[in-house]
């Protein structure tokens, strides 16, 4: 069945606090981030790639979680704190002149969540973490703000590599409602979330114009 769900995420939370650099792993009895239904990708992420096809085509079938030994650890709060830094916060209608743009070419400049989101997967990708583990996630803050983060799916459990935060984080105590995230086996496609206390119910009309109103 195919959500008729689009996400427009034109906005995104800007606060950044200053916790520490940590990894929390997720504790054993701790839900999984499971895949539920098909659904329609974000309008601009669709338009993203079609100018960056690398970006979201050519994957080859490989391992869908990382182990998160001492390395990866470091890897990802070097790349968590290093993006966080590198980027300076600005919604796209400031830098563009438009609601919502997906951007590569946020390091060392501006952008919002999404360029954040992005600018990580490709640096994880570089650092030789597998394609398969690394999935884009929409969410909605406590604020009722729409954001986008990073997962990494680990033996440990889903880890979120966030633009607030220094802070990696299971998914489960991140705090968000889970929306949508893309698919383990390819970028283009996107799912939502199997419903648990913190994921989003299947999206019926009422949610769909909640997120449109974006």
């Amino acid at each position: 069945m195919l959500a008729a769900i689009a996400v427009n995420v034109s906005g995104c939370a800007s606060f950044r606090d200053g916790s520490p650099s940590n990894i929390v792993v997720a504790a054993s009895n701790a839900p999984a981030m499971a895949d539920g239904s098909t659904a329609s990708p974000p309008p601009g992420f669709v338009g993203f790639c079609m100018h960056n096809l690398a970006a979201c085509t050519g994957r080859t079938a490989g391992p869908t979680e990382v182990a998160l030994d001492d390395q990866v650890k470091g890897i990802l709060l070097t790349v968590n704190s290093q993006i966080n830094d590198e980027i300076t916060y600005e919604t796209d209608m400031e830098q563009f002149g438009v609601a919502n743009r997906w951007s590569l070419d946020a390091v060392g400049g501006y952008g919002d969540c999404k360029a954040y989101a992005l600018a990580k997967r490709q640096a994880l990708l570089a650092a030789g973490l597998p394609e398969g583990a690394l999935r884009i996630a929409i969410v909605r803050t406590p604020q009722d703000e729409l954001h986008a983060v990073l997962t990494v799916d680990t033996d440990a459990g889903n880890l979120v590599l966030d633009s607030l935060t220094p802070e990696i984080r299971p998914w489960s105590q991140t705090g968000y409602v889970w929306l949508l995230r893309q698919s383990s086996d390819d970028p283009l496609r996107w799912v939502t979330l199997a419903q648990t206390g913190n994921s989003q119910p299947e999206p019926g009309p009422d949610l769909i114009g909640e997120i449109l109103a974006h």
